[in-house]
């Protein structure tokens, strides 16, 4: 069954992180609405499965990669850092 992501939140070092990397917030909150996949996260550090790769258009096609984390809520996720897709990350999401 696939993940589904309705709803994205973010702490204070969340938007430090992707700020550093030049990614708005309002660009992280459009993924879930555009083009997107979710896959396990090889880097996971906990092993626990939690931890997810979002990656996805912007409503700009610009496509980004996120490490999102599981809640309480299904279907919302918490962002713990993200970064602009690598080659294979897009071809992920191409299918």
């Amino acid at each position: 069954m696939p993940d589904i992501v309705h709803e994205l939140l973010a702490t204070d070092v969340a938007i430090d992180k992707l700020g550093a990397r030049g990614i708005s917030v309002d660009e992280a909150g459009q993924l879930p609405r555009n083009l997107h996949v979710t896959v396990g996260n090889p880097n996971d550090p906990s092993g626990s499965g939690r931890r997810r790769l979002l990656i996805g258009r912007t409503d700009g096609g610009r496509v980004l990669t996120l490490v999102i984390e599981q809640t309480i809520e299904p279907a919302t996720w918490l962002i713990v850092t993200g970064w602009s897709s690598t080659d294979h990350e897009r071809k992920l999401l191409a299918g």
